[in-house]
C-alpha cells in the first residue's frame, strides 16, 4: 500500500505522460489545419479559372460551352463532364462537373445583384459557369471524404464593335423597297429579293469597316476616332462596307451596285452612325 501511494504522489515525468497524451490531438489538430489550407487554396485557384471561363465564354457567346471547356482543360481540368440544366452529376476524384448556362444580364443598379443575371433569356449577353470538383485532402483523407469545391461565375459582354445591315422589308419583292433605296442614294436602283436577303444576313466587322472607310476617304495615319470625326456620303460607305474581308460574294456585289449608282453627295456625320465606345478613344 505504501509503495502504491508513494507511485501515486510522485509527480517526476508527468510531462512527458502528458506529451504522450497530447501528441496524437496536436497531430490531429495540425493535419487538420493544413488541409484547411490547402482547401482553401484549391478553391481560391478552382474560383480564377472559372472567372477566366466565364468572361471567354461571353465573348464566344455563341459556342460558350466549347469556351468553358477550352479553358478548363487549359488550365489543367483534362476530364470535364458538362451538367445539363435540369440535372444533375457529381463529381469524382478523377472528373470535375460544370455547367454552362447562357441568359442575359442587367447592369440597373435598381435590381439587386443576385437577381441581375436571367437564365435563357434571350437575347443573350451573359453566360453563367458553374464547376464543381473534389477537394484534395492529405492528412485527412483517412477519416473523412474528400469535400465537393463548388464555385460559380458570371461574366456578361456588350458588343461595341460590331453591326448588322439588315431590312424588315427584305421579303417584298418589286419596286416598294428599291423606290425608298433609291430615294436615298439619288438613283434609280433595282435589286433582287436575294440581294435584299443577303444584306440582312450580313455582319460587318465595324473595326475593318472604319479602316476600309478611311482609305475610301484617303486618310492617312488617323485614328479611330479621326475617322468618324469625318464626314462621308452614301456611296463612299457602301463602297467601304463592300471593301470589308469576309462578306458573301452576293452581298458584296449589292453593295458595289449601290455605290456606284450613288449620286447623293449629301455627307454624313460619320459620329452619328457609329460609336465605338472604349474602342474608339
Amino acid at each position: 500500500m505504501r509503495s502504491g501511494s508513494r507511485l501515486i504522489a510522485d509527480r517526476r515525468a508527468n510531462f512527458a505522460v502528458m506529451a504522450a497524451l497530447s501528441a496524437p490531438v496536436a497531430l490531429a489538430l495540425t493535419a487538420f489545419a493544413v488541409d484547411e489550407g490547402a482547401l482553401f487554396n484549391e478553391r481560391r485557384a478552382a474560383q480564377s479559372i472559372v472567372d477566366l471561363a466565364a468572361i471567354t465564354a461571353a465573348a464566344n457567346i455563341n459556342n460558350a460551352e466549347k469556351a468553358v471547356l477550352t479553358t478548363l482543360k487549359d488550365n489543367g481540368f483534362n476530364s470535364v463532364a458538362v451538367q445539363k440544366q435540369g440535372t444533375t452529376i457529381e463529381p469524382t476524384a478523377s472528373k470535375a462537373v460544370v455547367q454552362v448556362v447562357p441568359g442575359r444580364y442587367s447592369g440597373v443598379s435598381a435590381i439587386a445583384a443576385g437577381s441581375r443575371f436571367e437564365a435563357g433569356k434571350l437575347p443573350y449577353n451573359a453566360v453563367q459557369v458553374s464547376l464543381k470538383k473534389k477537394g484534395t485532402l492529405y492528412f485527412g483523407a483517412m477519416m473523412m471524404k474528400p469535400p465537393v469545391i463548388g464555385t460559380t461565375a458570371t461574366a456578361s459582354a456588350q458588343a461595341e464593335a460590331a453591326f448588322s445591315v439588315g431590312s424588315r422589308l427584305a421579303s417584298l419583292n418589286g419596286g416598294v423597297v428599291n423606290a425608298l433605296l433609291g430615294g436615298l442614294l439619288g438613283t434609280d436602283i433595282s435589286l433582287s429579293v436575294m440581294d435584299y436577303s443577303a444584306l440582312a444576313s450580313a455582319d460587318i466587322d465595324v473595326l475593318s469597316f472604319t479602316d476600309a472607310l478611311a482609305t475610301e476617304l484617303r486618310l492617312t495615319g488617323v485614328s479611330y476616332s479621326d475617322v468618324l470625326a469625318s464626314k462621308a456620303t452614301v456611296g463612299q460607305i457602301a463602297t467601304a462596307m463592300a471593301d470589308v474581308p469576309g462578306l458573301d460574294r452576293t452581298s458584296k456585289l449589292a453593295l458595289q451596285t449601290m455605290a456606284a449608282g450613288a449620286t447623293n453627295m449629301v455627307k454624313i456625320p460619320l459620329s452619328h452612325l457609329i460609336d465605338l465606345g472604349s474602342v474608339g478613344s
